[in-house]
């Protein structure tokens, strides 16, 4: 159904810690990287690939190096390391892009130096250019959520100057996880174009959910999408490439668990993950109205 839509690439996510399990120990979590690896190939797909040592959950880095600062030389070997463990799995000419670190805006570092920042900087721009001795074709960044990025333009350009590509999540909704309207889209990415006119810009994630717990409905999701591509349009030089969140709806016991790795258990959250979809769940599922939205403005601009 994704190639029906015409898909150009797939995306993983994994934590540094799912794959150095113990210290200097890899291994590839469900052969996750080596089976997507081979699907794109076979597919002529492209890979988008994040590894995260930090996140919204916290610092996810092997349990000998979770005291240590960013810029300590063991820290950027280790990774390194990684680095060369992910590919003997998955080929790098294959990917998109990689991220290193996810919706990192979130991150509390309250209980790191007060040069966190700087340290993840300068540990991004190491692992750049290791990445560049051997590959210097991949597209290596970091992943931020639109309006955290936007809250802190001068921090975060700072940490951009040392890699190659922005992500960018996008999720429209309010503190209480009900969405906002379709039409805030132009000015929230007119704001991150104007804060961040110096590296192209990846959205890593784009999602809009149905639940009516959280004010919104299959119409709702539609113009979101039809909002976004016409916006697309315009900027296509600046937004390199969109990743859609996500095919299908959750399983009420997939949602659960997702739900408990940000330690939550509001029910209006558990609905936005539930029903970010373009398809249903139950059953074999069905297509939303976005669906067949996006399979017009798709095949319209040539996918």
């Amino acid at each position: 159904m994704a190639k029906e839509l015409g898909v150009e690439f797939i995306a993983l996510h994994l934590a540094w810690t799912q794959i150095e399990t113990t210290p200097n120990n890899y291994e590839d979590p469900d052969d996750a990287l080596l089976l997507l690896g081979q699907v794109a190939a076979a597919n002529s797909f492209q890979f988008s690939l994040t590894l995260r040592p930090i996140d919204l959950s916290g610092k996810i880095v092997p349990s000998d190096l979770e005291n240590m600062r960013f810029n300590d030389t063991t820290m950027i070997r280790r990774f390194e390391s990684l680095i060369d463990f992910v590919f003997t799995k998955v080929n790098p000419s294959v990917l998109l892009n990689l991220q290193i670190g996810n919706e990192i805006d979130g991150y509390n570092f309250s209980q790191e130096p007060a040069s966190f920042w700087s340290d993840y900087g300068f540990f991004l721009k190491e692992i750049n250019a290791y990445i560049k001795k051997s590959h210097p074709d991949l597209k290596a960044g970091f992943t931020g959520t639109l309006k955290g990025l936007n809250n802190n333009p001068s921090l975060f350009n700072q940490v951009l100057s040392n890699v190659d590509i922005l992500g960018v999540t996008y999720y429209p909704i309010q503190s209480d996880y009900t969405v906002e309207l379709p039409t805030v889209l132009n000015g929230d990415f007119d704001l991150l174009l104007t804060n961040y006119p110096s590296k192209p810009i990846y959205v890593q994630e784009l999602g809009y959910q149905t639940a009516a717990r959280c004010n919104s409905n299959e119409q709702k999701q539609a113009k979101f999408f039809s909002q976004f591509f016409n916006y697309w349009d315009k900027h296509a030089s600046d937004i390199k490439s969109v990743n859609l969140v996500r095919l299908n709806d959750l399983s009420i016991q997939a949602a659960s668990d997702a739900a408990l790795q940000y330690n939550l258990s509001d029910s209006i959250f558990f609905d936005y993950l539930r029903t970010i979809g373009i398809r249903t769940y139950s059953g074999t599922g069905s297509h939303k109205m976005a669906f067949d939205t996006l399979k017009i403005k798709l095949k319209e601009r040539g996918w």
